[in-house]
């Protein structure tokens, strides 16, 4: 058997990370058993679909490095792969349903079965209907939805998952599958495209395992084998509230505009309900591909920590090669200055130092544009006699130095603190404010250096002048 699975989003908002997550453990159990995955389109609710967001989820999904065999881009054995051009496919299964007994027409609005005290549910009144009520509601063009009809006698569904183990529902109700203007619903659609594209694992989150009773018995009704289900478990923030993006949580593409790299929220979210047989955590794709197995995903919700997320983006960042640092660091800030970056980056100045690519710019502008010395700074360590007295020392041993190595600024900026009695570490503070402007910022010597003899007595002097 060949494993088919797929990733079904609604677009109806950007890819969500939770959204990203189940995409991953589809995509990896596909790649883990040479499988099919599927993408397919999930677009049957006109009033929460949004065509334009096709696109920026396929995005998202390419950034992480996830591709598809079959999907509404590339087509497949079983195209369309988008619900809003499989509506006379669905159509003919809500006919099928009706003609052979499994579903029937619904008349009952909300307010009527309010009315009859019908709180939840459904009391299956139009199911029970004789055939000349039924014909009289048809006559009178009152719209219609579609039930399904539960077998009668059937009590409950058992459900062997593969990662929340059995679960039995005796809650069956006579769900509605398609609505008053004949477009099917979710759970309509997605089970008869399951059968359709031969689907053999649905693996989803757990927030839908309530609709799996449903999706068996419409699968049964409709003669179909059923597909082996695991049910993934949810996200949560760290309040232990549900990650949703409804709540405003961040899409996929937001993390890449923040400097994540896709490497490292793959592998963080692939530690989110998963964990490796050696318990290592700083993975890549193809060791997590090599590695994962259903049988390793617990059903204990997952916590989305940024902070690990941050860290573990620092091990992969720390794992590019130079070429790779600088590379990914001019896709996404293309205006940053490329001799600047290479500098600092073959003096491993600042890979090892930053968390997420974005700090970069900000983190070198000092090196290519005079800073604005920050006021709290100045005011902390310029100013005195003894800070412009060493300022001007620096600047006019700095002015004739030669040769200009890092380490002959070294030598000459570490002598002249001794030779003025000033402390080792508070001495050089006053020297580290006027050329970086700020508190923090890159070795002071390497910076020096790099910004050049003329520009770095022009700012010593300058900050003598401007504290003066």
């Amino acid at each position: 058997m060949t494993v088919r699975v797929r990733f079904s989003p609604n677009p109806s908002g950007d890819l969500h990370v939770g959204s990203a997550h189940t995409a991953l453990f589809n995509w990896l159990f596909a790649r883990h058993h040479d499988g099919v995955f599927v993408l397919r389109i999930e677009d049957t609710d006109p009033a929460t679909s949004k065509p334009e967001l096709v696109d920026p989820i396929m995005e998202g999904l390419r950034w992480l490095g996830m591709d598809w065999q079959e999907g509404p881009d590339v087509g497949g054995p079983f195209a369309p792969y988008r619900d809003i051009e499989r509506r006379a496919f669905h159509d003919e299964v809500v006919e099928r349903l009706l003609r052979e007994g499994n579903a029937y027409r619904c008349w009952c609005t909300r307010e009527e079965l309010e009315a009859r005290g019908v709180k939840s549910g459904y009391d299956r009144r139009c199911r029970h209907l004789t055939d000349e009520q039924r014909a009289a509601l048809e006559a009178s063009g009152k719209p219609a939805a579609v039930r399904f009809a539960v077998p009668e006698g059937r009590t409950d569904v058992v459900i062997n998952d593969l990662i929340m183990g059995e679960v039995r529902s005796e809650d069956l109700q006579d769900r509605v599958i398609a609505r008053s203007d004949g477009s099917p619903l979710y759970i309509l659609a997605v089970t008869a495209d399951d059968i359709a594209m031969e689907i053999t694992h649905v693996v989803r989150g757990s927030d839908l395992l309530p609709s799996t009773p449903i999706q068996v018995l419409l699968t049964e009704a409709l003669g179909a084998e059923l597909p082996v289900f695991a049910h993934l478990p949810l996200l949560l923030r760290p309040d232990r509230s549900k990650l949703s993006k409804r709540k405003g949580d961040e899409g996929v593409l937001e993390f890449r505009d923040r400097g994540i790299l896709p490497e490292a929220l793959l592998n963080f979210l692939a530690l989110l309900g998963w964990s490796s047989p050696t318990q290592e955590e700083v993975l890549t794709v193809d060791r997590i591909i090599g590695e994962f197995t259903l049988d390793r995903v617990h059903a204990a919700p997952g916590v989305f920590d940024h902070q690990k997320l941050e860290w573990l983006n620092q091990q992969h960042i720390q794992r590019l090669d130079r070429e790779g640092f600088v590379r990914r660091v001019l896709e996404l800030y293309p205006d940053t200055p490329e001799d600047v970056l290479r500098k600092v980056t073959e003096l491993d100045l600042i890979q090892t130092r930053i968390t997420r690519l974005d700090e970069v710019p900000a983190a070198i502008r000092y090196l290519h544009e005079r800073p604005a010395i920050d006021p709290k700074a100045s005011e902390k360590w310029l100013g005195t006699d003894e800070a412009s007295r060493t300022l001007e020392t620096v600047a006019s041993r700095l002015g004739s130095l030669d040769p200009w190595t890092p380490e002959a600024i070294k030598e000459s900026v570490q002598g002249t603190i001794s030779e003025l009695g000033l402390h080792r570490r508070k001495g050089p503070k006053p020297i580290f404010v006027a050329i970086s402007g700020s508190e923090v910022a890159l070795p002071l010597f390497e910076s020096i250096w790099l910004i050049g003899a003329d520009e770095a007595v022009a700012r010593l002097r300058a900050a003598i002048s401007a504290s003066g």
